[in-house]
């Protein structure tokens, strides 16, 4: 009950969404800031990613806050993407009313951000699958970078991506798993597609220091 208090802390700050300039792969590529192992190819799971570059100066403000602002991004066709700051957390969502759904609520307990130094852009890994005769996206994979108490690591956050909700699916500590791609790639695809929004995501393999206590 602990950790799961702990990774629900933060919830009630800002909200924002952000986006990127886009490239489509195959599932073996590694997505820059996402992807730090193992390629995964098509075969594995059937499926294919698409990257875009979450570039918050390209973003428009929807709501200004002293703790850190909001913004919409262009996402994917239809897809668009919700970013937001506050109490020193990140917030992230998808969809046409992304700031509604409950992924805008959601981030780690741990202080975190998907940005790496100065920098005010990263990628995000969409996970694209048939649907309807045409490629949608089900899942989103982004990289966090964590701090708790001077202890650092980086988790890959897996988000379900649906028709009318987005929300976190599982949380895989990414230096503490040296497959953790492959366990985020493989919760994107098949536990996002069916999960239940009203339910905590999972901790996957190896929790260590931040995901652990």
């Amino acid at each position: 009950m602990a950790r799961t208090r702990d990774l629900r802390r933060g919830a009630a700050a800002a909200r924002r969404p952000f986006l990127m300039a886009a490239g489509v792969v195959a599932a073996g590529v590694t997505a820059a800031g996402v992807a730090a192992t193992s390629p995964v190819t098509a075969a594995d799971h059937k499926r294919t990613s698409q990257l875009t570059t979450l570039d918050i100066p390209a973003c428009k403000v929807v709501k200004r806050h002293a703790d850190g602002n909001a913004y919409r991004c262009a996402g994917l066709p239809g897809h668009p993407v919700y970013f937001a700051e506050g109490d020193l957390r990140t917030f992230l969502s998808f969809g046409q009313d992304a700031a509604k759904r409950r992924a805008a609520e959601q981030t780690l307990g741990p202080f975190n951000t998907v940005f790496e130094g100065k920098r005010r852009r990263t990628t995000i890994e969409w996970r694209i699958a048939p649907r309807a005769g045409k490629p949608e996206p089900h899942a989103a994979i982004v990289r966090y970078h964590a701090t708790r108490d001077k202890v650092r690591s980086d988790v890959l956050v897996v988000t379900r991506i649906g028709a009318k909700d987005a929300c976190h699916v599982a949380y895989v500590d990414a230096k503490a798993n040296p497959d953790a791609i492959l366990l985020a790639r493989r919760a994107a695809d098949e536990d996002a597609p069916r999960f239940d929004c009203t339910k905590e995501p999972q901790i996957l393999g190896t929790p260590g220091p931040l995901l652990g206590n």
